[in-house]
C-alpha cells in the first residue's frame, strides 16, 4: 500500500518531537484502478507511516462499510484528516484493512472503527497528546484513550498489551507505540477498535460522555492534495 507525504508527517512528527522514517510522496487516487499502484518498501518495523489507500477487509460482509470502489478500495478515503484544528492519523496502524465501519451495525450503534491485519500489528498514536486512560474495561478490554487538546480525544481497544510507556498521566508522540491489536473485552476477533470521540472528558460519565465521530466525516489536511 502507497504510504503518506513526508512533509506532512514531519508536521505531525515537530508537534511531538519524534521521530520515524520519511515516507513517500503519494499521488491523487484514482477510481478507474481496481488496484492501488504498486508500493514503495515496507517500513522499518516499529514505525507508523499511514497509507494512502484503505481497503474493506476481503472475505467478509462489513455492513456498515463507507462506500468502496471495485476492489474494496474506500472511496474518498483522507489519510490524515483536522478535527477541531487537531492534524489526525484516520488509521493508526500499518498495513490495516477495515472490518467493520461506524454506525449502526447488527441493529446496534458502533462507535468507532474496527481495523485488522493478520498477523496481530502494532497500533500507534493518532498525534500527540496525553494518555488519560490506560486501563481494563469490560466491553472494550485493555483500551486507551489519548487527549490531544481543543476537545478531541482517540480511543483503542482489544488491545492484547500495552507498549511499556504507555500510562494514565503520560504523554505521548505522534507515532509511538501504544499497543498490539487483541481481542480482548467483547472482541469477537484480533483487531483495533479505533474511535475518534469530541468533547469534555471532565462530565459525569467521563469517556462515555464525550461525542463519538465519523473518521470518515473530517475533512482532509489542505497540504495533502497541494501539488498534486
Amino acid at each position: 500500500m502507497m504510504r503518506l507525504i513526508p512533509a506532512l508527517l514531519m508536521l505531525l512528527m515537530a508537534a511531538a518531537c519524534a521521530s520515524s522514517p520519511a515516507p513517500t510522496r503519494m499521488g491523487a487516487y484514482n477510481p478507474r484502478f481496481e488496484e492501488p499502484p504498486p508500493s514503495p518498501p515496507m517500513p522499518v518495523p516499529g514505525t507508523l507511516q499511514p497509507n494512502a489507500y484503505l481497503q474493506v477487509c476481503g472475505g467478509m460482509t462489513v455492513s456498515n462499510s463507507p462506500v468502496a470502489y471495485p476492489g474494496g478500495w474506500v472511496s474518498d478515503f483522507k489519510p490524515i484528516i483536522v478535527v477541531n484544528g487537531v492534524v489526525l492519523v484516520t488509521v493508526p496502524t500499518n498495513d490495516a484493512c477495515l472490518s467493520s465501519g461506524f454506525g449502526i451495525r447488527g441493529g446496534t450503534f458502533h462507535e468507532g472503527i474496527d481495523l485488522s491485519h493478520r498477523p496481530a500489528g502494532p497500533v500507534y498514536a493518532a498525534a500527540p497528546g496525553r494518555i488519560i486512560e490506560a486501563r481494563m474495561s469490560n466491553g472494550y478490554g485493555l483500551q486507551v484513550l489519548i487527549d490531544h487538546g481543543n476537545g478531541v480525544y482517540t480511543r483503542y481497544a482489544h488491545l492484547a498489551y500495552l507498549d511499556p510507556g504507555v500510562a494514565t498521566g503520560r504523554q505521548i508522540d505522534y507515532g509511538r507505540p501504544v499497543g498490539m491489536m487483541g481481542q480482548t473485552g467483547n472482541a469477537q476477533a484480533i483487531h483495533l477498535h479505533y474511535e475518534i470521540l469530541t468533547g469534555n472528558y471532565h462530565n459525569p460519565k467521563g469517556s462515555k460522555g464525550l461525542q463519538v465521530r465519523d473518521p470518515f466525516s473530517f475533512p482532509a489536511y489542505d497540504y495533502l492534495f497541494a501539488g498534486s
